[in-house]
């Protein structure tokens, strides 16, 4: 089992995070691009060498790419030109994945650009997703998607696009707050999940909220999970603390 940290959980200048999260104990960190997206470091090659040199030196892997700012570029778009910058960026992302290590791309759907119901079987929605994927297969990338839909709604879209190359970001914390039985969808969505968040409920630490943290334990096991927990978990006013701690619940429960 391995256990990240999104990097912007941590609260420290970026140059700053893989040292800390070594030092208190994770094996990865996620790195998460804003809404300025074009002048994080991974659209410059220098910048991605930066990542990489980061990434060695502390001995810590990077699971995941997390581009936040894909909500505003996303598959159903209106205008043409801002869903193919989506699309491009997506693409761009997969190239650099393979520099890092780094095997997903957090693909996520919330807020304005999250996926309506009328949208899952849209070929608008369907298509970019299919044209998004086919380069993440060529670089052995996982697009996984994270959103307010169902499980039985996400297995839905990953049937119609039929790529290896997309699966489910699975976050227990965002399931249990829309009332999803989280431990159930773990278990229908099974393989289809290549990655999870490891995320209590109202900023709660991991264990102290309303996720059935037994239940989730039990069903990760039973579909035989071994992939990356991330935590994208608040700080409750001191991150590095609330970081150890979630940490620890992480490592003595799973």
């Amino acid at each position: 089992m391995k256990v990240g940290i999104r990097d912007s959980m941590l609260d420290l200048p970026f140059e700053e995070v893989f040292g800390k999260a070594k030092e208190i104990g994770f094996d990865g960190v996620e790195i998460c691009i804003g809404a300025n997206y074009r002048e994080h470091r991974l659209w410059s090659e220098s910048g991605v060498d930066d990542i990489k040199a980061l990434s060695e030196e502390s001995g810590i892997e990077i699971p995941a790419l997390s581009p936040g700012s894909f909500t505003s570029y996303t598959f159903v778009h209106p205008d043409d030109a801002t869903r193919a910058e989506g699309i491009a960026m997506l693409q761009h992302l997969s190239a650099v994945c393979p520099k890092l290590g780094a095997i997903v791309i957090l693909v996520p759907f919330f807020g304005d650009g999250k996926i309506e119901t009328e949208h899952i079987t849209s070929p608008r929605f369907i298509d970019g997703v299919k044209a998004a994927a086919a380069i993440a297969e060529q670089h052995n990338v996982c697009l996984a998607l994270e959103s307010t839909l169902r499980a039985d709604e996400h297995q839905q879209i990953l049937d119609q696009v039929a790529s290896p190359a997309v699966g489910v970001y699975y976050d227990m914390g965002n399931a249990t707050g829309l009332g999803y039985d989280a431990a159930k969808e773990i278990r229908q969505l099974g393989n289809a999940i290549a990655q999870m968040h490891i995320k209590d409920t109202a900023g709660s630490h991991a264990g102290e909220g309303e996720v059935d943290f037994p239940a989730v334990i039990e069903a990760t096991h039973a579909i035989g999970y071994d992939g990356w927990f991330v935590l994208e978990t608040l700080s409750n006013g001191d991150p590095i603390a609330s970081a150890a701690k979630n940490l620890n619940f992480v490592r003595e429960n799973y």
